[in-house]
């Protein structure tokens, strides 16, 4: 399914949030503001965390400090809910040159955006093979990436 709109951006968000099993991994340039910090994709995102344990949410980041200056309510979600929600910022230079964005599921769905700036990509619901290498690529990038500790919520 093409994606042209932000609330068809939205739209695919959250069916993937809905059917995660127990890993949604983004691939963002920057928490793709408007779009994983639009009000209904934070529900989805907070409703996956908690509905069972062992839900694992992988936000992987080019640019840390855009978000952070945004305000970016993403953010304070994932400091409430640490066992879910991991971050990482992509530090080597081959891997800041990439110029997608992505989200995957472990059910077989994606929505990949060939410019990672611009909302518009393809939504699949069910494409087990495609999906399969989206997870794959993304485990390289995150493996090579560090957590982002500056995110951490301090618990004084």
């Amino acid at each position: 399914m093409l994606v042209e709109r932000q609330s068809e951006a939205v739209e695919a968000m959250l069916a993937l949030a809905a059917t995660t099993r127990s890993l949604l991994c983004c691939y963002t340039r920057e928490l793709d503001p408007g779009l994983l910090d639009a009000p209904p994709v934070l529900e989805a995102l907070r409703m996956l965390a908690v509905r069972q344990r062992g839900v694992e949410i992988r936000l992987l980041m080019q640019d840390l400090e855009t978000p952070q200056h945004a305000g970016s309510a993403l953010i304070p979600l994932a400091q409430r809910l640490p066992t879910s929600f991991q971050l990482r910022l992509v530090t080597e230079p081959v891997d800041r040159v990439y110029a997608a964005a992505f989200a995957v599921n472990d059910t077989g769905g994606h929505y990949f955006r060939p410019l990672g700036h611009r909302i518009e990509g393809e939504f699949e619901p069910d494409a087990p093979g495609r999906s399969r290498q989206l997870r794959e690529a993304f485990a390289r990038y995150w493996e090579r990436a560090r957590p982002c500790t500056e995110l951490r919520a301090l618990g004084l």
